[in-house]
C-alpha cells in the first residue's frame, strides 16, 4: 500500500504544488490549508508522514509535529520555514523533524521522504508481536460496518481490516453490527484505528472483533479458518 501524507501549508500555491509533486512520487497525498483543518485530518488519516510548514497563521506547525508523535510516534515529519532560524531549528530537532528551507525543490523532497520511510521501516520494532496470523481472502468479500459499505482486506482471530468508500463519524467510541452477508456471519466489532487516502476516501479501518467466547465467535473463526493467504510479519 503507498505511504500516506498530510501536506499542511496556508499558502495555497506553494500547498498545490507540494501535493502535486508528492502524488507523482507515488504517495496518496491530502492537502491541509490551515491547523485546525490539519489538526482534524491528522486525527482521522494518521498518516505516515506529516510535510508542514513552520508559519500557519498564527499557529506553529511544529505543534502538529508534536500532537502527531503523541499519537503515533513513528510518524515521519518534516518541516518547511522560508529560511534559517536557529531557534526554531533546534525545536524541530527536539522533536525529530527534519527541516527543509522555501522553496523546497520536489525531486529533494520526494527523495528525502522515501529515505525517512525507509528508515523508519528498518528500525528495531518495540511493539508486541501479532498475538493473530492475518489472512487475505482470496474472493472479495463485501463487508458492511454500521450502515456503511465496503469491502474486506485480511483478516485475524482478532478482528478484520476492512475498505469503506465513506468515514465513520464517530469511529472510536461504541461497537458496532460488522456483518459479512455473502458469508453469513455477523459479529459485534469495534474499530481501533482509522486511515484515509484523500478527504475524497477511500478509507481503511482497523476492527477488532468484540464477541467473547460466543457461538457468533466461533462463527468468525471458523470464517478465518476458511480464508487462504496467510499475509502475517
Amino acid at each position: 500500500m503507498a505511504h500516506t501524507v498530510l501536506v499542511v501549508d496556508v499558502d495555497r500555491e506553494a500547498l498545490s504544488a507540494l501535493s502535486a509533486a508528492l502524488a507523482e512520487g507515488g504517495y496518496l497525498v491530502t492537502p491541509a490549508s490551515s491547523f485546525s483543518e490539519a489538526r482534524r485530518t491528522l486525527a482521522v488519516l494518521k498518516p505516515d508522514a506529516l510535510v508542514t510548514a513552520i508559519r500557519l497563521g498564527g499557529y506553529n506547525g511544529l505543534h502538529l509535529v508534536i500532537r502527531g508523535r503523541s499519537t503515533f510516534p513513528e510518524i515521519v515529519a518534516i518541516v518547511t520555514h522560508p529560511g534559517p532560524d536557529l531557534v526554531l531549528q533546534a525545536d524541530a530537532a527536539e522533536h525529530q523533524a527534519v527541516w527543509m528551507m522555501n522553496p523546497v525543490d520536489s525531486e529533494l523532497m520526494r527523495d528525502l521522504l522515501a529515505r525517512l520511510l525507509r528508515a523508519q521501516r528498518a528500525r528495531p520494532s518495540a511493539k508486541t508481536p501479532r498475538r493473530w496470523e492475518r489472512r487475505r481472502p482470496a474472493d472479495q468479500i463485501d463487508a458492511t460496518l454500521g450502515v456503511l459499505q465496503g469491502t474486506v482486506v485480511d483478516v485475524s482471530y482478532g478482528g478484520v481490516r476492512v475498505r469503506l468508500n465513506e468515514p465513520l463519524s464517530d469511529p472510536f467510541r461504541e461497537p458496532q453490527a460488522l456483518a459479512l452477508p455473502e458469508r453469513g456471519v455477523a459479529v459485534r466489532a469495534r474499530p481501533i484505528w482509522g486511515r484515509g487516502a484523500s478527504p475524497a476516501g477511500p478509507w481503511w479501518y482497523g476492527i477488532e472483533v468484540d464477541e467473547p467466547e460466543s457461538s457468533e465467535n466461533h462463527a468468525w473463526r471458523a470464517f478465518v479458518d476458511a480464508a487462504h493467504d496467510d499475509v502475517s510479519r
